[in-house]
């Protein structure tokens, strides 16, 4: 991973940065001789400022590890994404929005994630991650290996619970 990560991805333009008001009282009441930020932008800007994360680079470096174990990746990912810097740490956050980490195996050999079974992909909404890892081995693999790799617990089963 290159150490300049967290800049690429995240120093980029704001969303509205080019078109918001300024954040400043615009002394049209007088009788109003402070305003919050907040207050302010809710109040007087028609264009709200938003983030803006360039997050493609963290893409292509989990898809270049693709079949290495998981625990290496993050690893390397840890080392230029400490938690020492706020911006960083959110940059890491933007980990779970890829990768299904916290897959593991239940009681009856089936596969869950945060409690409920992995079983109907329009049901479950399991798409979304382009990434997964395997719980037997830990390899980060493909999302579009998760339906073939599941166990047939997973495919017998009919409910999200169990």
């Amino acid at each position: 991973m290159r150490a300049d990560m967290f800049k690429v991805i995240v120093e980029r333009p704001r969303w509205g940065s080019r078109h918001a008001s300024a954040a400043k009282l615009k002394r049209s009441d007088p009788g109003i001789h402070f305003i919050g930020h907040k207050r302010h932008a809710f109040i007087d800007a028609p264009y709200p400022k938003g983030l803006n994360e360039n997050l493609a680079p963290m893409v292509r470096f989990l898809q270049s590890r693709r079949g290495r174990r998981w625990d290496d990746v993050f690893g390397e990912i840890c080392a230029h994404l400490d938690t020492g810097s706020t911006v960083k740490m959110h940059v890491r956050q933007h980990l779970d929005d890829f990768v299904a980490s916290r897959i593991s195996i239940g009681r009856y050999g089936e596969w869950m994630v945060d409690g409920e079974l992995v079983v109907d992909r329009n049901r479950w909404g399991w798409r979304r991650w382009r990434f997964f890892v395997d719980p037997v081995d830990r390899i980060l693999r493909d999302g579009s290996e998760l339906a073939r790799r599941l166990p047939p617990a997973n495919r017998a089963a009919k409910g999200g619970r169990r």
